[in-house]
């Protein structure tokens, strides 16, 4: 589901050498699309990050999720969310539902 533009959803992600704020092009149960205008220094496929995803109004809502970046293309990194917890994955399901249907 592609978040609204005026309703973004912002993904800090933190690597072994880097650390950045971005938003989300994308985001699903399994994961997020994120855009990134540079190429990360120091990013290396397959490793370890931390997400902190926070999901806009009406939900303002935060959770942090382990990560790992699986692909490149472009300048859009598609990461998967490892370990969701439960509340936080019944959330994220109702956000990605609601906007679906607007």
């Amino acid at each position: 589901m592609v978040p609204e533009k005026d309703h973004p959803v912002r993904i800090d992600i933190n690597g072994e050498n880097f650390i950045d704020i971005l938003m989300a092009k994308n985001i699903s149960i399994g994961g997020v699309g994120i855009h990134v205008p540079y190429r990360f220094e120091g990013c290396e496929i397959n490793k370890i990050v931390s997400l902190m995803v926070q999901l806009p109004e009406p939900y303002n809502y935060s959770f942090s999720v382990p990560g790992k970046i699986v692909h490149v293309t472009g300048n859009v990194f598609g990461g998967i969310f490892l370990d969701l917890k439960i509340p936080d994955k019944k959330l994220l399901k109702d956000f990605i539902k609601h906007n679906a249907q607007t």
